[in-house]
Formats: structure tokens, C-alpha cells, sequence
């Protein structure tokens, strides 16, 4: 993984594990409706797809540059996976 791509993935993380533990608490005090706790549920799940999409296109941009695969082609690939991943 590029450290750039590293360092995204991790930040990422922490705060969807911030996140969940917001929404955990949310249900173990009772207070948040059904409809608050789904809400915040998908956006974790948002930005769990966002995280996926992000360690494909690094996996692109790295493997395809080692294989000697050039510019064009990485940035048309990771526009695709911009394109399918929204």
C-alpha cells in the first residue's frame, strides 16, 4: 500500500470507528429513534464503500505502475472505479 493511500485508510477508520461508537451509544441510551439509528448506520456504511474504493484505486495506481502500465491507462482506471464505486 502507498503511504499516502496508508495514512487516508487509517484516518478513515479511526473515524468510522469513532462513529460506530457514537451510534453504539445512541442505542445503549434508548433515546434515538429507529429511523436516527439506520441513518447513521448507513453513513457508516458510506464511508466503509468509500474506504473499499479508496485501497482499489491504490491497488490500481500501484500494481498497474509496477507492471509498467502507463499514466493514461491508471488515471482511465481509476476514473472507472470513480464511476462504478459512486
Amino acid at each position: 500500500m502507498q503511504k499516502e493511500a496508508k495514512a487516508e485508510v487509517l484516518r478513515r477508520l479511526k473515524s468510522v470507528e469513532g462513529h460506530v461508537r457514537g451510534v453504539e451509544k445512541m442505542v445503549e441510551e434508548g433515546e434515538a429513534t429507529y429511523a436516527e439509528i439506520v441513518q447513521q448506520t448507513n453513513a457508516i456504511f458510506s464511508a466503509i464503500r468509500r474506504i473499499n474504493t479508496l485501497l482499489l484505486k491504490d491497488f490500481v495506481e500501484e500494481r498497474a505502475g509496477r507492471e509498467g502500465a502507463s499514466e493514461e491507462l491508471i488515471t482511465d482506471l481509476v476514473k472507472a472505479i470513480d464511476r462504478v464505486t459512486r
